[in-house]
């Protein structure tokens, strides 16, 4: 985690990388100030760190705002979670994937282009002082949403569309530049379940997942109950297969879709949300669109506005295809729409499981996670496993997302 402002310190070599990234910027002569990017407890896989640095040019006072992303010098976190990689794969999507996305948009004068990430500055890739520096979005107005509160129709709508036009890219690059498509999926291979290396993770799905089921009535809830208790007792193996198996439809995929990780900026008068910045790409994989499609909408919805669900799934592909179609493909072709709806079906568990772990972390209430990072006592994992003091929004939020997922048809195996 972040620590207090006064010991906030880059190592020499990660100093040295952005130095230099200053000077390559014309920025020469300059103050800057390190502080906490991060309330404590909210980040378990790194330093975030805020760098503001001002400087001066023709006479006039200038400040430029960045965040900068380390991964944490912990050898117990490395042995809990691939710490490591994931700073790897998110560093390759900044730099290269979005990079060619930015190309193929310009190549293809795309008006409207995808650009709901931070603008990505430099980085550290090559040691365990691994380090990214990105835009500071809250300097340009964006700001977080509550995460204990669901998402209204009106954000959920604006994130589904980006997600359509972010899906949509990959099908562009896999049709005009396949080669580059494949260099893609070699370099973003999943580093989480693959091959249940990382005893933090395991634990913390099979806690979550054990949760949910208690959540459910054995009686009430019989048919849900039994196909769930199926899950859970399975759910490693479940999802591994989901993951491993061979798609034909996959896409460059966020998977970490969670609120904490959704920036919007909104109207001044209306009020209303006008555009949003995706962050932590660090889970990012070719994957199914459906699992980006339920481990976001299962875990920001309330039951009302899942009601809608099936509407936001035609949303999701008008805008696809819309997209897509400025490039010359045709969407419906690509992915046609009862093969989204086949997709979902089959592959919409992963990202139930998803939404199951972001619930837990939403209705973790006036409640002290413990800090991962800084507490080498918890060098077991059992930190990940901590009790909610009151479950009582847990279970009632997991239980209705349990049997919305159940209602659609979609298989829990």
């Amino acid at each position: 985690m972040s620590k207090p402002t006064d010991i906030i310190v880059l190592t020499e070599r990660q100093m040295t990388v952005f130095k230099e990234f200053l000077k390559h910027a014309g920025i020469n002569e300059y103050s800057l100030t390190l502080s906490p990017g991060i309330e404590d407890s909210k980040n378990f896989c790194g330093v975030i760190i805020r760098a503001d640095v001002k400087w001066t040019s023709n006479n006039n006072e200038l400040t430029s705002n960045y965040i900068i992303k380390c991964a944490p010098p912990s050898d117990v976190l490395d042995n809990l979670l691939p710490v490591q990689n994931s700073y790897v794969i998110e560093i390759y999507v900044y730099s290269k994937i979005f990079q060619e996305f930015n190309a193929i948009q310009q190549e293809y004068h795309i008006m409207k282009p995808f650009k709901s990430h931070p603008i990505y500055y430099t980085s550290l890739p090559t040691t365990r002082q691994k380090m990214i520096v990105l835009q500071n979005v809250k300097e340009l107005g964006y700001r977080h949403h509550s995460q204990n509160q669901p998402l209204d129709y009106e954000h959920i709508l604006l994130v589904v569309k980006q997600y359509a036009q972010l899906h949509a890219l990959s099908y562009a690059i896999r049709y005009h530049k396949p080669k580059l498509f494949d260099e893609f999926a070699t370099n973003t291979q999943d580093h989480f379940l693959k091959h249940m290396k990382y005893e933090g993770i395991l634990m913390v799905i099979q806690h979550r997942i054990d949760k949910a089921l208690k959540a459910l009535d054995p009686v009430d809830d019989n048919s849900i109950y039994e196909a769930f208790s199926y899950l859970a007792k399975n759910i490693l193996s479940v999802c591994i297969n989901k993951i491993n198996s061979k798609k034909r439809h996959e896409v460059l995929s966020h998977i970490d879709c969670g609120i904490p990780n959704l920036l919007f900026k909104y109207d001044p008068i209306s009020n209303l949300p006008t555009d949003v910045c995706i962050i932590d790409w660090q889970h990012s994989r070719l994957e199914s669109p459906a699992v980006d499609l339920t481990t976001f909408i299962f875990s920001v919805t309330d039951k009302t506005s899942r009601q809608r669900y099936n509407e936001l799934i035609l949303e999701y592909h008008k805008s696809l295809c819309s997209f897509l179609q400025e490039f010359g493909c045709d969407g419906e072709q690509m992915l046609p729409f009862k093969v989204l709806n086949e997709e979902l079906k089959k592959y919409g568990i992963v990202g139930l499981t998803m939404a199951i772990l972001l619930i837990y972390i939403y209705s973790t209430l006036d409640q002290e996670i413990p800090d991962v990072l800084n507490d080498e006592s918890h060098k077991e994992g059992y930190s990940f496993l901590y009790d909610l003091q009151d479950p009582s929004i847990f279970d009632k939020r997991v239980k209705d997302v349990v049997t919305d997922f159940s209602n659609l048809g979609y298989n829990f195996t």
